[in-house]
Formats: C-alpha cells, structure tokens, sequence
C-alpha cells in the first residue's frame, strides 16, 4: 500500500466511530506489553513494555527477549493478527484474533514461548496499570474488528510512525519512535536543553494520541515540559492547530483539523503543525528553537 493511499485511509471510517475498534486493539497491545514486561531487559523508562512501529511487518512490534534467542511479538493492525518473529524479522508462528478471547491469546502465546525455548508452559505476566474498559479485557466477548476499522487504524499508526521516524533522525536529541502500552500513543521525545543532575530537563514530547486527553477521537500534540506557569502568555502557532490547556498543555490538531483537507494535503498538514507548533513549544520553554 502506498503513502498516499494511506492518508486517504485514515478518513475513511470516521474518529466518532472508532472508539469500540481502537479500545480492542488497545487490549491487543496488550499481549506484547506482556511479553516485554515477562521476558525482555526491564528498563527504567518502561520502554520494555513499550512497542515501535515495524514498517517492514507493518505490525506494531515488542522488545526483544532477553537471552540468547530474541524473538519477539508482533501485532499486524490491518488484519488483527498476532505475530511470533525471530530477529530477521521472520514470521515464526501466527494467530488471527478474530474470533479469539483474550485468555486464547495468552496460551498461544505461552505455548509458543515453551515451543522456541523448550521447558514448561510460562506464565505470562499482565501490566498492572489501569486500562479503559472493554468487554474482551474481562473474557466476555471475543476480539472483533471490521476490515475496514482496522485498515483506518492500520494507516494511522503507520503514517504517525512514518512523521515522527523523521523527526526523529533530524533530532539528534530525539528519542526511539515507541508506541506506549497504557494510552496508546506513539510518540518521540525531543530534550531541548539537558539539565543534568542540578537542572531542570527541558523536553519537548511529539506524537499521536488515538483518543483521551480531554478528546474522544485521535489527535495530534506537540507538548513542552515543564508546562508553562501562565497559559494565558502562550504564543501564537504558524500554521494550524492550537493550545490546549484544560488538565496539561500543549499544541493539539484534531482529526477534524487533518481530515478536513484533502487526502494529498494531510501529511503536509500534520508536518506544518508539528513544526509551527515546535518552534512556539520551544519558546515556551525559552530555548532557541
């Protein structure tokens, strides 16, 4: 599928009815939260539950294993498919989760552990944060999402994870492109200026959220921290978007805002808002931008 063909499929189900198809693939999300907090490195910044965008796959992908054999998991969006891959990125095993409760998913996924390393069964752990409620997270109802649901969120996480991989690369001070298990947003933090140990870190955090945050459907934010003291003095943005003020701060487009333009204007769009909002986000902070 081409880039453009995916800023056209990210309007063709509308934000007001995504909310029951993003809530099941958040809960799906969470199978490799699972398996990053059971089985990979623990990390300080919770990164090891956290999940990057694997074009190639074109899946949502974990960290790898600890040990001496890396595999890791995989969630394919479009079709709803959990993944076993091996470190090239080969497909080990598959379940489509259509049709599946979510405790089926678990024990495929234990078996599969046990089959690649030999030994028992594992037990699988579970993140304990709190998550929004889904019928498919209490194993009343199975896993089901319509092809064109999942083809809408398909693309935006794709074209989100395709933004900020080059903002990324252009930011030296960037971090990894990583979609975070508890809200379900991929997003990369830029550190504007580094504190050290006796300063205040300043950070400038970019991403796509799909819902939360004060919105009920998916927007885009550009968010400097520290939040500044007088919301009133914040600067104009060039170029689409505004503030948001109400419980955090920072610049926000909607899904209205993008999809409002024509498909061959979105992604031009998305960047013009990210990059007026950067410059008045790192004013805010008062580091040259």
């Amino acid at each position: 599928m081409t880039t453009p063909d995916l800023w056209d499929d990210i309007g063709a189900t509308s934000p007001s009815e995504l909310e029951d198809p993003t809530l099941q693939l958040h809960w799906a999300l969470q199978y490799l939260a699972s398996m990053g907090q059971t089985f990979s490195e623990p990390a300080d910044d919770d990164s090891h539950r956290a999940t990057v965008w694997n074009e190639g796959l074109h899946a949502f992908v974990s960290a790898p294993m600890a040990g001496p054999y890396p595999f890791r998991t995989a969630l394919r969006p479009a079709d709803l498919t959990l993944l076993l891959v091996d470190r090239t990125d080969s497909v080990l095993g598959a379940l489509p989760l259509q049709g599946v409760l979510r405790d089926e998913g678990y024990e495929w996924l234990s078996a599969g552990v046990a089959t690649y390393l030999g030994g028992a069964l594992p037990k699988i752990e579970r993140p304990e944060y709190e998550m929004p409620e889904h019928p498919v997270s209490s194993g009343q109802e199975r896993f089901g999402l319509d092809s064109g649901d999942a083809g809408t969120l398909n693309a935006l996480y794709a074209t989100a994870a395709g933004i900020l991989e080059e903002i990324a690369a252009a930011h030296p001070e960037a971090s990894e492109v990583r979609c975070w298990p508890h809200h379900f947003d991929i997003a990369t933090l830029l550190t504007v200026e580094d504190g050290g140990s006796d300063g205040d870190t300043k950070t400038v955090g970019i991403g796509m959220a799909p819902m939360g945050g004060g919105y009920d459907d998916w927007y885009w934010y550009v968010t400097p921290y520290p939040y500044p003291d007088d919301s009133d003095a914040l600067p104009p943005i060039d170029g689409p978007g505004g503030w948001h003020t109400e419980g955090w701060t920072g610049a926000v487009l909607t899904a209205d805002d993008v999809l409002s333009a024509p498909p061959s204007e979105r992604r031009a769009r998305v960047v013009g808002f990210i990059e007026g909002a950067l410059e008045a986000a790192t004013s805010v902070l008062g580091v040259a931008g």
